[in-house]
């Protein structure tokens, strides 16, 4: 299940085109001073439509000082930090070991102890650590945290 999970997911990420160096310069720049394109994290950048609007989105993983995060570069609207400095989930610094895309065709599984799975409005982003998981996702108005595994 995980394998045929995980190549869904792959399949859902190769299907949208990849923004230029510069669209990805342009957004970071645009997000404040200070961010940079993580060196941890691989892939570096996801692309989907985050904010359920019909139009590419990309996120790209950053690093401010020495906090982790991420930037979501919307077709139409600002950039917007989750992490990196910025408080998101009452976390400054989110320090994921990988991450992917979840896209929104494919159901939310009940996370541990997190309520009901969200619906989504547009493609989310699962963030990993060794032991636990969380979907990032967009609910209309802000990006909300969503607890998969501990």
């Amino acid at each position: 299940m995980r394998f045929r999970y995980s190549l869904l997911l792959a399949c859902a990420c190769s299907l949208s085109a990849a923004p230029s160096s510069q669209a990805i310069s342009a957004c970071i720049a645009k997000a404040g001073s200070g961010y940079v394109v993580s060196q941890k994290i691989d892939p570096t950048l996801l692309h989907g439509d985050f904010d359920g609007d019909g139009k590419p989105d990309f996120a790209v993983a950053v690093v401010r000082k020495t906090a982790q995060g991420v930037v979501v570069c919307r077709s139409s609207g600002s950039p917007i930090v989750l992490g990196a400095g910025r408080a998101f989930n009452e976390m400054i610094n989110l320090d994921f070991a990988g991450w992917r895309l979840h896209p929104k065709s494919i159901k939310v599984p009940r996370g541990a102890g997190a309520g009901t799975p969200p619906i989504l409005k547009g493609d989310a982003l699962l963030l990993e650590w060794e032991s636990a998981s969380a979907v990032v996702y967009w609910d209309g108005a802000r990006f909300v945290w969503y607890q998969q595994g501990d």
